[in-house]
């Protein structure tokens, strides 16, 4: 057979590069669709199924006629290239279409399959084209792998760019466009068809970006299908989807807490907008000082700080749609500073019509609307208020996901309340509102435990009297003050809480009443409180930045009761926890089925096999991909509580660890480990690298806690650099050994790694949640130091 003409070697790293970037950036994007259409917790999926589909590419590859895919290799990579172009708009079609449905834990087990299916396409055609690459064209394999690796560095910036210029579906098809661009690098492709599937492309993204309203989108968010008619506005960014419904008139006002005593006769107009589709907040018409008085909000259970005389500033963390700041002017503050992570709510409210004549707060001199990360403001300003508001400032897709991908965790942690406390006067007050059930009381006895310890931490002895809460209709407030509550304070809201008909829970007046409140307040020191938390039926420890899951309640390590909460019919915010859980045990339990069957099983014969290298070199890409995939989750959670979303950890943590790992396999090719001495010095060395890194990390973190998000974003990539360079050694140093001693098992090897991978991502949130990303870390550590067994074993083999 002639072999095929190939391209120069340019245009083949080119080709690497460019598939490796475009496969990394529809991770992203996709995992940005799952969180609209999906749960948030379910987006995470996307990177199971990624490397699973890689996997099963590899395996392809390596079932096929060796000698034929080395003389056909660019041939070959220019069709996998075409077909990963074609996969990306397959999938996107399953993602806009599905009703995806993941809340009831039947659901689940039934959707991941049809989910899989659909998102499958292109990571397998990708991994067909990246195997052939590494494996059968003849460059050297780490140089390929670094190209590889550099390219999906590229694309995950790529990616955090593109979505804050277009949907989310145009973003996938404009991803499709360049997939087939990819596939001109390697070869020809076939005429008619490329030139239909661009123009396809091309009139998709017309009919999205050139109307007003766009054609193409989710019909399904969450639970419900919302077409495009019904909404006001649209808006996509990198860490959100917000719409706006029509214009609600003359009609109750949306309150969160709302009193039974509320007259039916206050009205108010207001538009509702949901983030990712399922996270509401309303922005009410106000006319501004000469309009309407604002005396419905004092109805409302959130707002009872504001009972308190005395208040002339204030921050609310979470603009929404500004109707905190309302509750603050309403309250006669004289001076209200909002800040909000997300851009497109605060421009709403103060550059988008008729959205910002309609609120009436954006031009007004005594309201500041910041676009900022509130701990991060925080911490690099030194302004002080005198109340500062934080009312569930979440989303309930988020809580009810569990928060394994929950922009707002980096809020409930010890380490952001001891912030918050430093920046209020004396005598100043912090109110937190969140969910709150008479039969589900976890929420708000994890609240309690988060201000107790936050009190310790700041030097408080006697936490019980600068705390006060109340409830009503569902929610709880809880009020921390700085200093001991005052007597006109304590009176103040005792007089609101009876005029409104709520319900005091706490205060330094009485005994606290519900679960486990009094036994929370009696403690005498953050040691008392964690050992409270592991005989509590619920995990109600204080959240810390290194275990930041504050909306998830319920224990990992009990499945039983994960399992009968899940499966029962009621619907409150800890059944939605255990929903979480029970997902990710089937996500688990679904990807070992999918390692099972789909790689190992086909491939047994190989591990069965007598050639003395297999098993050693087994272990060696088992505990890479372990470590690797524990190390990358856990600092996507980490730096996503750094940063203040998880988009941005996502994006900058994969950017930092390919770009690195890419530059460290470029290393290995001019610096190969050759001998067991230097694989086993290599591998002790990164252990030690992940190891200290945990320590160096939490105090990078607090010294540049100021920082603005780029120098934050820098910061986490000079973190992961040095130990993604070292870890970048470890695959191409595997495929040398494997060449060395088996090179018929080089597929193999790439696709053990791939099943280690899928394990290890669901295994990394698992170990995360129930012991903290620290633990995860050293689990890490431990899989690198392990090496040294493998790297040992395969020296003695080779001598026999």
């Amino acid at each position: 057979m002639t072999k095929s003409p190939s391209r120069s070697p340019r245009s083949f790293y080119a080709g690497v590069f460019l598939v490796s970037g475009l496969l990394m950036a529809l991770q992203i994007v996709q995992s940005r669709i799952f969180s609209v259409t999906t749960w948030y917790h379910i987006s995470f999926l996307v990177v199971s199924v990624a490397m699973f589909g890689l996997t099963l590419g590899a395996l392809s590859v390596h079932r096929g006629r060796e000698a034929e895919q080395r003389r056909n290799y660019s041939e070959a990579m220019a069709a996998a290239a075409f077909r990963f172009a074609i996969g990306i708009l397959v999938s996107l079609t399953g993602q806009l279409i599905l009703p995806v449905l993941s809340e009831k834990l039947l659901y689940t087990l039934l959707v991941l399959p049809l989910v899989t299916g659909f998102a499958l396409p292109p990571y397998y055609f990708a991994g067909v084209a990246l195997s052939l690459a590494i494996t059968r064209a003849p460059y050297p394999a780490a140089r390929t792998y670094g190209f590889d690796l550099i390219g999906a560095a590229a694309g995950c910036l790529f990616a955090l760019g593109l979505m804050e210029t277009v949907d989310g579906p145009s973003a996938m098809m404009i991803l499709a466009l360049l997939a087939m661009l990819s596939g001109a690098c390697f070869g020809k492709l076939p005429k008619r068809p490329a030139i239909g599937f661009a123009m396809l492309a091309v009139a998709g993204l017309l009919l999205n970006l050139v109307p007003a309203k766009p054609t193409i989108y989710p019909y399904y968010t969450k639970f419900h299908m919302i077409p495009e008619s019904s909404l006001a506005y649209d808006k996509w960014n990198s860490i959100s989807r917000v719409t706006l419904d029509n214009e609600r008139k003359n009609v109750m006002p949306p309150l969160w807490g709302p009193s039974a005593r509320m007259p039916d006769s206050l009205k108010t107009s207001y538009y509702m907008f949901a983030v990712d589709g399922d996270a509401g907040a309303a922005i009410s018409r106000w006319a501004g000082d000469a309009g309407a008085p604002l005396h419905y909000l004092d109805y409302d259970v959130t707002t009872i700080a504001y009972a308190i005389p005395g208040l002339k500033t204030s921050a609310i963390i979470g603009l929404g749609g500004g109707r905190d700041v309302l509750s603050s002017l309403h309250a006669g503050v004289k001076s209200v500073t909002a800040m909000d992570v997300n851009n497109i709510q605060v421009s709403l409210l103060t550059r988008v019509e008729p959205f910002k004549d309609y609120a009436n707060i954006g031009d007004r001199k005594d309201v500041r609307l910041i676009h900022s990360e509130a701990r991060s403001w925080f911490a690099r300003n030194p302004d002080k208020f005198d109340l500062i508001q934080m009312s569930l400032v979440d989303t309930w897709a988020a809580t009810g996901a569990g928060a394994f991908a929950l922009t707002e965790n980096g809020l409930y942690t010890v380490e952001a309340w001891k912030l918050f406390y430093d920046h209020l006067n004396p005598g100043g007050v912090m109110t937190v509102s969140r969910w709150y059930l008479e039969d589900a009381q976890s929420e708000g006895e994890r609240l309690v435990s988060l201000a107790v310890g936050a009190l310790f931490d700041a030097g408080v002895t006697e936490p019980k009297k600068h705390l006060f809460m109340a409830t009503c209709d569902r929610i709880v407030t809880l009020v921390l003050s700085r200093d001991p509550m005052t007597e006109p304070q304590i009176a103040a809201m005792e007089r609101r809480v009876k005029q409104m008909d709520f319900q005091t829970l706490i205060s330094p007046h009485k005994d606290a009443t519900g679960g486990e409140f009094a036994n929370i307040l009696n403690a005498k020191s953050r040691a008392d409180l964690d050992n409270l938390a592991k005989t509590a039926e619920y995990d109600i420890s204080p959240p810390t930045d290194w275990r930041p899951f504050f909306f998830n309640q319920i224990k990992l390590t009990n499945p039983r009761q994960v399992i009968t909460l899940a499966i029962g019919n009621e619907h409150s915010a800890i059944v939605g926890h255990a929903h979480a859980l029970a997902n990710l045990y089937v996500i688990m339990i679904f990807s070992l089925i999918m390692v099972v069957f789909a790689i190992l099983w086909p491939l047994r014969a190989e591990l069965a096999a007598r050639n003395a290298f297999i098993r050693a070199g087994t272990a060696w890409f088992v505990l890479i991909g372990l470590g690797f995939m524990l190390l990358e989750m856990s600092l996507m959670q980490r730096m996503s509580v750094y940063l203040g979303h998880p988009a941005y950890g996502l994006s900058i943590v994969l950017f930092s660890l390919v770009l690195s790992t890419g530059i460290g396999s470029l290393l290995c090719n001019e610096r190969p480990l050759k001998t067991a001495s230097s694989r086993v010095i290599w591998a002790l060395c990164t252990a030690a690298a992940i190891f200290c890194a945990v320590f160096f990390i939490d105090g990078a973190m607090k010294t540049f806690s100021d920082a603005p998000l780029l120098v934050r974003g820098i910061l986490c990539v000079c973190v992961t650099l040095p130990i993604g360079c070292l870890m970048g050694f470890g695959f191409p140093t595997g495929i040398e050994m494997a060449r060395e001693a088996h090179a018929r098992s080089t597929a193999w090897f790439w696709g053990i790694n791939g099943a280690a991978g899928v394990l290890g991502s669901s295994l990394a949130i698992a170990i995360n949640i129930g012991a903290g990303i620290d633990v995860a870390m050293f689990c890490a550590a431990l899989c690198y130091a392990l090496l040294v067994v493998p790297a040992l074993a395969y020296k003695a083999k080779l001598k026999h």
